[in-house]
């Protein structure tokens, strides 16, 4: 699709390209919708990197996400919704134990691995942590997770060098501050 919306020739030929290429995909009037819901799915991206793949952390991602939602409401910014993303996703994205090595981490994890110098939490949850700054609400957990993952690439830390409980911990701290100063 086009920013902010519509689409075109361009964007149908692009498609078509990818699709047979065997990639998927298609195109969208409001691409800005799909882009917002593919937002809250990566904002997790820091936190495996910092705990690690194997780490409890869906409490802090369902944080993560609803400080994003709230922001998107005080924004007025709509997003696809869970089950579209998973309906765009049938027959398309899977993974089989069976069928070979697991996947690795996601992107985030992968460039802490690399040691790749940056990591893209400040287009993930600092786009979170400005929506809420614009448009007046708190993002204590995106606001530390996008200051977590560059302390951790500053350092050339490993995946998985903090616990949950250090990310909680540190989330916690950023809301004391926040109530002392509100």
């Amino acid at each position: 699709g086009r920013y902010p919306s519509g689409s075109d020739d361009f964007a149908s030929a692009v498609a078509g390209d990818l699709n047979g290429a065997d990639l998927s995909a298609q195109t969208s009037d409001a691409i800005m919708r799909w882009k917002y819901a593919k937002l809250l799915g990566n904002l997790g991206n820091a936190v495996q990197a910092a705990c690690g793949l194997k780490a409890d952390t869906r409490d802090i991602y369902v944080r993560l996400r609803d400080e994003a939602l709230a922001c998107y409401r005080a924004a007025g910014i709509d997003c696809a919704t869970a089950d579209e993303m998973r309906t765009r996703r049938e027959g398309v994205l899977s993974f089989d134990p069976e069928a070979g090595p697991q996947r690795g981490g996601g992107s985030s994890w992968q460039s802490l691995a690399r040691g790749a110098g940056s990591i893209e939490s400040d287009f993930l949850n600092g786009e979170v942590a400005l929506l809420g700054r614009l448009h007046g609400v708190a993002t204590p957990a995106n606001s530390t997770l996008q200051h977590i993952a560059a302390r951790l690439v500053r350092e050339g830390a490993s995946p998985g060098a903090l616990t949950p409980d250090d990310v909680r911990g540190e989330i916690s701290r950023a809301e004391g501050e926040g109530a002392a100063s509100g």
